[in-house]
């Protein structure tokens, strides 16, 4: 029998929408999932499609003490193979921190204990590491998605991340984009490397032709609020906009560490009347907010630090209920939003080219209409949660049912 243990470095996470999408469609083809999470959430909210996943959440035991690291190893490598690979992999865990070695090994026991047929981490830093580990201990394969700032970071190890995607059944990559990039650094390694983008429950975002324009443009962008997502850009282009006398409201949901610069580059552009900070939503209210909106606005652009986008969930939502996306060229963007076909696509960095675009949009001299039922179409046909489970399931079957399948 096939059983997935889902290892996250946090679960719940309000940001990682796509997880609790993909295990929902796993579960609903008859998926036997369990989920090892690594650190408890630190989140505000939660989505309520969280109510609905019925996998059991294990929260894999991470010791604060040595003296409770050495016995959670001993507790965990209590066979004698177990043990054997321990000594084995010493060498290269020996520059770990002791609570992540811990960890691996309690999860090798864990899940050796439970029945799980394979592993299934998402990210290829912490939850990477600790599925390698706990893999090399117990021998039970593991598939990792990587995402963005687990392989563009500046703090990603190279040594680690081609250790991570070389012993893994298969590397998947979330855009075109990644996967070009994964095949260049892991050039040698022999990783299996999958595209398989994120996907949606197509029913949860029914599709509506955008609305005229009436009265102020109402921009909506959605993420966490950080450079990478280059809502500072936004917050410029409203301001630009504003001066030229064009009215336009600008919608701002998330939170996180760049919200008191953002807030304060509000009031210095004079713009506490134009631009909200929502803070955190739910999905339910992000298609609500959706629904209200005349064009979606995700002007990503990469960070000092190396971290950048890689292709935000928010913006398939946006493309499924029909909202009008503009958007930068930045990683898999460019692979959904097809300028002047499924969306408009922009130089990132560009408030002015971002400032042109809206008003474009608000003078009517884009036909936003083709633009959304043209983005609606692309998401039928490429992201629909069902197809991605059913890959995902068959690639993680047990030999046996590979067989069938």
């Amino acid at each position: 029998m096939t059983r997935i243990g889902y290892v996250l470095k946090v679960y719940p996470r309000f940001s990682e929408t796509f997880v609790v999408t993909e295990m929902l469609a796993r579960e609903a083809l008859g998926d036997d999932l369990t989920i090892y999470a690594l650190r408890p959430s630190t989140d505000s909210r939660f989505h309520p499609e969280i109510a609905r996943i019925r996998a059991q959440v294990n929260w894999v035991p991470r010791p604060r003490r040595a003296i409770d690291m050495w016995e959670l190893l001993a507790n965990s490598v209590n066979e004698p193979d177990m043990r054997t690979h321990l000594a084995e992999i010493l060498p290269a865990v020996a520059d770990l921190p002791g609570d992540e070695v811990a960890q691996g090994a309690a999860l090798a026991r864990a899940a050796r204990d439970a029945g799980i047929t394979h592993l299934h981490a998402h990210f290829a830093s912490l939850a990477g590491r600790t599925a390698w580990i706990a893999s090399q201990l117990s021998g039970i394969p593991y598939t990792v998605t990587t995402h963005a700032k687990d392989i563009y970071h500046e703090s990603v190890d190279p040594l680690w991340l081609r250790r991570i995607c070389a012993d893994a059944d298969r590397v998947i990559a979330i855009s075109r984009y990644n996967e070009r990039y994964l095949h260049s650094v892991l050039a040698g390694t022999g990783a299996r490397i999958e595209l398989r983008y994120n996907a949606l429950e197509l029913d949860r975002f029914p599709f509506r032709p955008p609305a005229p324009a009436d009265g102020p443009l109402h921009v909506v962008a959605v993420g966490r609020l950080v450079a990478k997502k280059g809502f500072d850009d936004l917050i410029d282009a409203v301001g630009i906009l504003t001066k030229a006398g064009i009215p336009v409201v600008a919608d701002i949901a998330g939170e996180g560490e760049e919200r008191d610069c953002l807030a304060g580059q509000i009031t210095a552009l004079g713009l506490g009347d134009r631009v909200n900070l929502l803070g955190p939503l739910t999905q339910a209210e992000v298609r609500a907010l959706l629904g209200r909106a005349q064009v979606f606005a995700a002007p990503s652009k990469p960070a000092e630090d190396g971290n950048i986008d890689g292709l935000p969930t928010v913006v398939l939502e946006a493309m499924a209920c029909g909202t009008p996306v503009i958007a930068t060229d930045v990683t898999g963007l460019p692979e959904v939003i097809r300028d002047g076909d499924t969306g408009i696509l922009l130089p990132h960095s560009d408030p002015q080219a971002l400032a042109r675009a809206l008003r474009e949009l608000a003078e009517g001299t884009v036909d936003a209409a083709p633009l959304a039922r043209n983005a609606r179409a692309l998401i039928e046909r490429d992201f629909d949660s069902r197809a991605q489970a059913a890959v995902l399931s068959a690639w993680e079957s047990t030999p046996e049912l590979q067989e069938v399948h």
